[in-house]
């Protein structure tokens, strides 16, 4: 009997226990729960299991003392000298560097379809006056700078990129590769990249943006920043933050596998006039109005980090996740509209660009088709450029989500099926 009533007492006490685990975990992400309830749209099954998997995920992001436990299993991993880290979420390489994994992906036979789609965009954009470019920002694995123990798998896109590129310009579609421009002189593979996170650093997305910007005047036949005050070196206060930036991939394997490092943000000497309009899921809509800090910058969160970043010092340019928005300057009505496809390799340059812009509106790259059907919106708008930018580890079907049909046909009136064929037969040549 009192072996059956410890048993009930133990039983009980757990309970208990989790209950107010559960509870107090509940009370601390309450806000951010209902904030997300109400920012989506409820229209089909698909649309209920994406807010239970949102509400999943910001209970394990707040979960009360969730970086404890990430730190003590990191101190395990880093005694341990492990180069991979929870079942291959990541793979450290020689150098500190944090690398996406990969096993195998194969190559991919529907990059000529990808052309396609994206040369009917390119030619949707120029009935109207307007100009397409297409970007590949840089990857962080890079041959030479990158030595992995012999087996560990990062992921490599070179093979897929190079391929794409070649097929895009193939067919008259104006592109960068990023991955030709950096590291470079002035800017070296440490500078480039961070080893915490799988973006390029900050200074990487302001040259980035120097060059789209000189692309931009070439194809219009203008200057868009004749004394360098926008976005020339000297319109920013360049300032290092010290152990400032555990990134993305930091925070999930915790400060103490693979450490913190510092911050370099660009910070706009002249904060401007700027109206920042997004759309939430459900169709609400929110407007923000103030100057760049107030409305495309959060230059407080970097100070506002402590020993142990909570947040990757990267989210303090153009905070948030939203499927659409739209930033108008309101010093330069005038200027140029920009139409951007992109994700967060893009949230800085987004930010660099705007004084340059009159509106910039942007989608996120993989959503394409959450809101409403892009091409009808694209039909409906007049912009002087649209800019496809799409993150290198992630060439994919779903990315190219738009113009499907349009595509199919085509390739099948221009007889493109056995080009499609023989290029992979080439791929598949050993």
């Amino acid at each position: 009997m009192k072996y059956i009533l410890r048993k009930v007492m133990f039983a009980v006490i757990l309970l208990s226990g989790l209950l107010i685990l559960f509870a107090a975990n509940m009370n601390a992400n309450i806000g951010k729960i209902v904030q997300d309830f109400r920012s989506r749209r409820i229209a089909s099954v698909e649309d209920i299991s994406a807010i239970v998997e949102s509400v999943e995920d910001t209970i394990n992001e707040g979960f009360i003392g969730r970086m404890g436990f990430v730190e003590t299993y990191s101190q395990v991993a880093r005694i341990l000298g492990k180069k991979e880290i929870s079942d291959f979420l990541y793979v450290k390489d020689e150098n500190n560097y944090l690398h996406t994994v990969s096993f195998y992906t194969g190559f991919d036979p529907e990059m000529l379809t990808y052309a396609i789609r994206l040369k009917i965009l390119q030619e949707t954009v120029e009935e109207k006056g307007g100009k397409l470019l297409f970007i590949i920002p840089p990857i962080k694995y890079r041959v030479g700078n990158t030595t992995l123990d012999y087996g560990l798998p990062a992921a490599n896109p070179e093979n897929k990129i190079s391929e794409l590129m070649n097929v895009l310009t193939d067919n008259g579609i104006s592109v960068i590769d990023f991955n030709q421009y950096f590291p470079n002189q002035n800017l070296p593979y440490d500078q480039s990249f961070y080893r915490t996170e799988r973006y390029w650093t900050i200074p990487a997305a302001w040259m980035a943006a120097r060059e789209i910007a000189h692309w931009m005047e070439e194809q219009a036949g203008v200057e868009l920043d004749p004394d360098g005050s926008k976005i020339g070196p000297t319109a920013f206060d360049w300032v290092t933050y010290p152990g400032k930036m555990l990134g993305s991939q930091g925070l999930k394997t915790g400060k103490s596998y693979i450490g913190v490092e510092d911050f370099t943000a660009l910070w706009p000497k002249d904060a401007g006039l700027y109206e920042y309009l997004c759309y939430l899921e459900n169709g609400e809509r929110n407007i923000i109005r103030g100057d760049i800090y107030d409305t495309l910058i959060d230059r407080n969160l970097v100070t506002s980090l402590g020993d142990t970043p909570q947040k990757s010092a990267y989210n303090s340019y153009l905070p948030g996740l939203y499927l659409h928005n739209i930033i108008t300057n309101r010093n330069n009505f005038e200027g140029l509209r920009i139409f951007m496809i992109r994700d967060n390799y893009f949230s800085p340059v987004t930010v660099f660009l705007a004084p340059l812009c009159g509106i910039i509106d942007s989608i996120w790259s993989d959503l394409e088709e959450t809101i409403y059907k892009m091409e009808t919106y694209i039909k409906n708008q007049k912009f002087d450029f649209v800019i496809m930018e799409i993150d290198p580890y992630n060439i994919s079907d779903d990315t190219f989500d738009f113009y499907r049909e349009e595509a199919e046909i085509r390739i099948d009136l221009e007889g493109l099926r056995k080009e499609k064929k023989e290029r992979t037969w080439d791929n598949l040549a050993f």
